[in-house]
C-alpha cells in the first residue's frame, strides 16, 4: 500500500514579493493621470453643457421679452426695483427649469421691499451655475455684512459663471460698458452688431472657500459692483490680479485683489487645464487658451466694436 505525500507550494520570498508590490505600485501610478484626465474631460464637458444652458436661457428670455436679461438692476449703493442687489440670474431662473425658485424669490420681493439678499431658498443648489472642476463651486455658506437683528444674512449660492460686461474697467455707475451685460442694459440681439459669434456673452470664475467671511465674486442674490460680471481687459487666468476684493481669502490659481474703484474688474479664470470655456453670443461654447491674442480676447468682450476678430 502506497502512501501519497502532498508536495507542498513554496511561498512566495520576500524579493518576489517586493516585486510584485512595485509592479502594483507602477501601475496604480500609471492609471491614476489617465483616470483624472478622464474625470477632468468629463467635468469639463459638464461645464460647457452648462453654458449651453445658459446660452439657451438667455436667448429663451430675449424671445419672450424682446430683449437679453440686464446684467445687474443697480447701480453703486442704489436701491432700483425689481431686485434690488439683483443681477441677471434671477431673471432666467424660469429658463433653467427653476421656475417654482424664481415664483419663490418673486413673491419673497414683494413683500420684503425688493431685496434679493432677503430672499429665502438662495441657498439652492443649481448645478447649471457651478463648474464641477472648482473645488469651491457651488458654495452656500458666506456670510454677509449686513445684519438683520445683528444676525449677519447668509450670501447663498455663489455662481462659477458670470456674464460679460466690458472690454475694460467697470465703471462707476456700471452703465457705461462696451459688453452685452451691465447694469440696466437689455440690449437686443440687433444691438450686438460684431455679430454673436464673435462676441462672448459668458465666462468662468473660481471662487474662494466657503468660510464665514464676506465675499463678492459670484453671488447673485446680492449682486453689486460688477461681481456677477467679468471683463475681457485681460486673458484668461492672467496673472494681473482682478479689480474685486476676496475680503482676504484666498482663491487658488488667483492673485490677491488689489481693489479701488478704479480698477474694478473680474477676468475670466477656471480650474480647467489651459483655459476658460466661453459661452458666445451664438451659443456656442468655445474652450480659449490662456494664451489667445489679448487683443482678439478684447475685442470679444465688446458688442459694437467693430473690430475683425481672427481665429
Amino acid at each position: 500500500m502506497s502512501r501519497t505525500t502532498g508536495r507542498r507550494r513554496p511561498a512566495f520570498t520576500l524579493i518576489e514579493l517586493l516585486v510584485v508590490i512595485a509592479i502594483i505600485a507602477i501601475l496604480i501610478g500609471l492609471l491614476l493621470p489617465a483616470v483624472q484626465k478622464v474625470r477632468e474631460a468629463a467635468a469639463r464637458m459638464q461645464c460647457s453643457n452648462n453654458l449651453k444652458q445658459l446660452g439657451i436661457a438667455l436667448h429663451s428670455y430675449h424671445d419672450t421679452n424682446g430683449k437679453l436679461p440686464p446684467g445687474q438692476y443697480n447701480t453703486f449703493y442704489s436701491n432700483d426695483a425689481p431686485w434690488i442687489r439683483g443681477c441677471w440670474v434671477q431673471p432666467i431662473l424660469p429658463y433653467i427649469e427653476q421656475d417654482n425658485l424664481y415664483k419663490t424669490y418673486d413673491a419673497a420681493r414683494q413683500t420684503n421691499g425688493d431685496w434679493a439678499l432677503l430672499c429665502p431658498n438662495k441657498d439652492t443648489k443649481i448645478k447649471t451655475f457651478t463648474c464641477p472642476s472648482d473645488p469651491n463651486g457651488g458654495k452656500t455658506q458666506t456670510r454677509d455684512t449686513n445684519t438683520i437683528g445683528g444676525v449677519a444674512q447668509m450670501q447663498g449660492l455663489h455662481t462659477n459663471y458670470v456674464l460679460c460686461a466690458s472690454s475694460g474697467y467697470y465703471t462707476a455707475n456700471g452703465q457705461t460698458m462696451d459688453g452685452t451685460f451691465y447694469v440696466k442694459s437689455e440690449n437686443k440681439l440687433v444691438q450686438i452688431t460684431d455679430g454673436t459669434s464673435n462676441t462672448v456673452f459668458a465666462s468662468e470664475i473660481r471662487l474662494s472657500p466657503d468660510v464665514t467671511a464676506n465675499d463678492l465674486r459670484g453671488r447673485y442674490c446680492n449682486s453689486w459692483e460688477g461681481n456677477n460680471l467679468f471683463s475681457t481687459l485681460n486673458p484668461p487666468n492672467t496673472t494681473v490680479a482682478d479689480g474685486q476684493q476676496y475680503q482676504g481669502q484666498p482663491i487658488v490659481g488667483a492673485p490677491l485683489a488689489n481693489g479701488g474703484p478704479a480698477a474694478l474688474a473680474l477676468y475670466a479664470r477656471s480650474a480647467h487645464t489651459g483655459g476658460v470655456q466661453s459661452l458666445m453670443g451664438d451659443g456656442g461654447v468655445r474652450f480659449v487658451s490662456n494664451t489667445i491674442n489679448p487683443v482678439a480676447w478684447r475685442s470679444m468682450g465688446s458688442r459694437a466694436g467693430g473690430e475683425v476678430i481672427q481665429e
